[in-house]
């Protein structure tokens, strides 16, 4: 992309003469580590169940909180990023990291690029919406609901389950935190401003046309108002949860947990990956299991969301 930017009439180089000239010259900053193929697959991971879910998923985070000197005020950093069929990733200084300072990031976003179809997000409280209550929603899954957005719950205490954001995260915290010695907040948001500008220089130079060709995209206007307080209808509404199955601290009973709620799973599906689909509107769990790329509908529970009259 940089060089495509300095040399605007030159043949682009392929990507495999940038590699190779970069390890024959000694530039390569950290060696690629060597990962374990078919770990996921091997496990039942729902993949292809996540992409019949919706054409644009996105993903969100909170990197975790960070300090500057002679200040003892934690600084908050919210994370947002389209994984498909596009790559944008973006994050905002924000004063907490509670959902309601997340609305107007996301909100504004939406104005200019495409309405998601499906956001992932992990357990975190802050998206799960309690600690102790079962079965009730967040404000965070209010609002996407209201807006027609799928949620899509990564498997708790399972990052990787949700490794768009995460990486990118990881990249932040590399290249910009660690690199730098912060000592106001104009500086932070100097430098976010200037991390998310790469993001969107790649984005448009890599991703610009693949937006224009997608159908029935939607976006918000200044003018939009979302409701967060209150569900407007459960009608075709569902929650979708990456789950995998445990038999732990329970007796010898399988299970997962849903909004707080423990639910038991036959036990020969133990120890892999489930999908899980919460409709809200007809009150039930209806969970699927995934093997080479064949869904499979394998249990159905009862499970009616709290919410008020």
């Amino acid at each position: 992309m940089d060089y495509a930017k300095e040399y605007p009439t030159e043949k682009l180089p392929s990507l495999w003469f940038i590699e190779e000239t970069v390890r024959n010259n000694n530039l390569q900053t950290a060696k690629p580590k060597k990962r374990r193929k078919g770990g996921s697959e091997y496990l039942l991971f729902p993949a292809e169940a996540i992409r019949q879910l919706g054409l644009i998923q996105q993903s969100g985070d909170f990197i975790g909180k960070k300090y500057i000197d002679n200040c003892s005020s934690p600084i908050n950093i919210f994370s947002t990023s389209y994984y498909s069929p596009f790559k944008l990733y973006q994050i905002k200084r924000i004063l907490a990291s509670k959902t309601p300072f997340v609305f107007p990031v996301l909100t504004n976003l939406w104005q200019k690029y495409p309405i998601p179809n499906v956001y992932r997000i992990d357990n975190g409280l802050q998206f799960r919406g309690s600690g102790s209550g079962r079965r009730f929603l967040s404000p965070f899954l209010k609002f996407l609901l209201n807006l027609d957005i799928i949620p899509l719950f990564g498997a708790p205490n399972k990052p990787w389950t949700n490794p768009h954001v995460e990486g990118h995260n990881r990249v932040f915290n590399d290249k910009v935190w660690s690199r730098n010695r912060f000592t106001d907040l104009n500086q932070i948001d100097y430098e976010c401003e200037r991390f998310n500008q790469e993001s969107l220089d790649l984005f448009d130079f890599k991703y610009q046309n693949c937006v224009q060709y997608i159908k029935q995209k939607r976006y918000l206007t200044k003018q939009s108002k979302i409701e967060f307080k209150k569900l407007k209808t459960r009608e075709n509404k569902k929650i979708y949860f990456i789950c995998f199955i445990e038999n732990k601290d329970i007796g010898n009973n399988s299970f997962i947990i849903i909004l707080n709620e423990t639910v038991i799973i036959p036990k020969q599906y133990d120890h892999q990956f489930v999908f899980v689909e919460c409709d809200v509107e007809k009150d039930r769990l209806n969970i699927f299991s995934e093997y080479q790329k064949q869904i499979k509908q394998i249990h159905q529970v009862k499970f009616k969301i709290n919410l008020p009259n």
